[in-house]
């Protein structure tokens, strides 16, 4: 006997929902708020930068709301803020984004080329690095690993040759 795809659906769905509510019977347990993914989702699906800064936050904040969730829309509202030139905010949804998972490349090289853009290079040359033992493959963290550690050594050429200011007599 073959059932259609929507009744197997939905059967499967009526089964997952009853073993929910046999679990939640315990009068005493407080229920846990729902927090909605799909509006953050959809924004971030849209790439709506406005809508993805405005309802992904209860995403990030809630530890109750799945791991893998909260990953996405922190990477997704630092990008956001990134592209609206937010780098503060940016790099502080990165870093919530890297305490929930701190092996992956792309937000550690994210991170690392904003703390480029606001000066910070030895954080910044920190992240490409630690991106690059993750995935040494990743040409995007090689470049800008490469990068970043030729203009240091520019910087510290330049510094040796230049002379170094005189301290005024007292």
């Amino acid at each position: 006997m073959h059932l259609p795809i929507s009744i197997l659906a939905a059967v499967i769905l009526f089964g997952a929902c009853n073993a929910h509510a046999a679990v939640d019977t315990d009068p005493d347990t407080p229920a846990v708020p729902k927090v909605d993914t799909a509006p953050c989702f959809a924004a971030v699906a849209a790439v709506d930068d406005d809508r993805i800064i405005a309802v992904c936050g209860d995403l990030i904040s809630n530890e109750k709301v799945v791991t893998a969730d909260r990953l996405k829309a922190a990477s997704a509202r630092g990008a956001a803020y990134a592209r609206k030139d937010q780098i503060d905010l940016a790099i502080a949804d990165y870093d919530t984004a890297l305490k929930i998972d701190l092996t992956r490349p792309d937000i550690l090289n994210a991170r690392g080329e904003l703390l480029r853009k606001k000066g910070d290079r030895p954080r910044a040359i920190r992240d490409f690095g630690a991106a690059m033992k993750i995935d040494p493959q990743n040409e995007a963290v090689r470049a800008n690993y490469k990068a970043l550690a030729q203009e240091i050594e520019r910087m510290g050429a330049k510094m040796s040759v230049q002379p170094q200011p005189k301290a005024p007599l007292k």
